[in-house]
C-alpha cells in the first residue's frame, strides 16, 4: 500500500553543493514531464528567489485537509487513492482560481495555456522527475514520517551549531546578526 509523499527541500548547507543552486532544472523537467516541452511557467514546482542569494524550490505540501480542495466549487480537486493525495481533474477545472487563493503556501498556479489549475501530482509515481533530475540532490520525495525525521535532524544540527548565530536560522539560510542580551 502506497503512503502519501511530498516533495521536501532537503538542503545540506554544511556541504558546498547541498543547497539549491537556483538552476531551475526542476521546473524545466517538470514541464517536460507533464507537457512535453521545456516551459517553466507550466511547471508544478517553483524555485523562489529570496533576493538574498538564497533560492528555495517549493511545491505542494500535500496537506491532510487541503484548503484547495475545500475551496473548489466544481469538485475539480479530487483525492487519488493510489497516491494518497489530491489532484486536479482537468476535465472539471474551470480555471476560476479559487484554489490559488485558498492555498496557504501559494503553490497552486494557473497553466498559461490551458487556463487550468496546476498542482504537484508527484508525476504519478514514487520517483518524481524533479527529485530524480536535481543536480544538487536537494529534493526528496518523503513520506510524513521521513519528512518529520529529516526536519528533526536538520533542527538538531542547527541547535548544535558551534556558531551561535546559526541557531536562529531555520532551514540553513544565511546567518543573521542577533545581539544577545547580557544577563
Amino acid at each position: 500500500m502506497a503512503k502519501k509523499k511530498r516533495i521536501v527541500y532537503t538542503n545540506r548547507p554544511w556541504e558546498a553543493t547541498g543547497i539549491c543552486s537556483g538552476c531551475k532544472l526542476c521546473e524545466l523537467w517538470c514541464s517536460l514531464q507533464h507537457n512535453g516541452a521545456f516551459n517553466p511557467a507550466r511547471a508544478r514546482i517553483r524555485v523562489v528567489e529570496l533576493g538574498t542569494g538564497v533560492d528555495v524550490p517549493v511545491t505542494c505540501q500535500q496537506c491532510t485537509d487541503p484548503a484547495c480542495q475545500a475551496s473548489c466549487n466544481f469538485e475539480a480537486i479530487v483525492y487519488d487513492d493510489k497516491l494518497k493525495i489530491v489532484l486536479v481533474d482537468d476535465g472539471k477545472c474551470t480555471g476560476c482560481r479559487d484554489c490559488v487563493g485558498a492555498c496557504p503556501f501559494g503553490i497552486i498556479t494557473i497553466d498559461p495555456q490551458t487556463k487550468k489549475a496546476l498542482k504537484c501530482d508527484l508525476c504519478g509515481t514514487e520517483d518524481p522527475v524533479c527529485v530524480a533530475k536535481c543536480p544538487s540532490r536537494v529534493l526528496g520525495a518523503l513520506g510524513d514520517l521521513e519528512a518529520g525525521e529529516y526536519n528533526r535532524r536538520r533542527f538538531a544540527t542547527l541547535l548544535a551549531a558551534e556558531d551561535e548565530t546559526l541557531r536562529y536560522v531555520p532551514g540553513g539560510e544565511e546567518p543573521i546578526e542577533k545581539k544577545l542580551e547580557k544577563r
